[in-house]
């Protein structure tokens, strides 16, 4: 009966990505002094992680504070969907390249204040197959 997908399930998960503390962010940035950064990585709920060259990176929609979509267009077509809340810091660091990672942090919990930022699901889907 606990293998059911209802929420009161999914937010019994044990995550292995847990903020140390209710101000930090569930993305790193780049230091002034670092150089250019070449890739940013995606870490994933399940314990994942996938890198992507800002190379490859097009465009970065912002429908609203809680849905974000990067297009990147490299050896294969991806559009990344970013699915949580207040996440317009977040949109404006991908679109400057001075994002390092960021982190799926699953559903959400009463862990997390209304107004902290979040990543609650990160969706990856391939448009097409290799463009050459």
């Amino acid at each position: 009966m606990s293998n059911l997908p209802f929420p009161s399930n999914e937010n019994s998960l044990q995550s292995g990505h847990r903020l140390k503390s209710a101000t930090e962010l569930p993305w790193k940035r780049s230091h002034p002094n670092d150089p250019p950064l070449m890739m940013f990585q995606v870490h994933f709920f399940d314990g994942r992680v996938t890198s992507y060259a800002y190379s490859d990176l097009r465009e970065v929609r912002l429908r609203d504070a809680g849905h974000l979509q990067l297009c990147l267009f490299g050896m294969e077509k991806y559009h990344v969907t970013i699915e949580g809340r207040n996440m317009i810091e977040l949109a404006e660091l991908i679109g400057a390249g001075k994002m390092k990672s960021l982190m799926e942090m699953g559903p959400r919990t009463f862990e997390r204040a209304e107004q902290s930022p979040s990543i609650d699901k990160v969706t990856i889907e391939t448009l097409s197959g290799p463009a050459y």
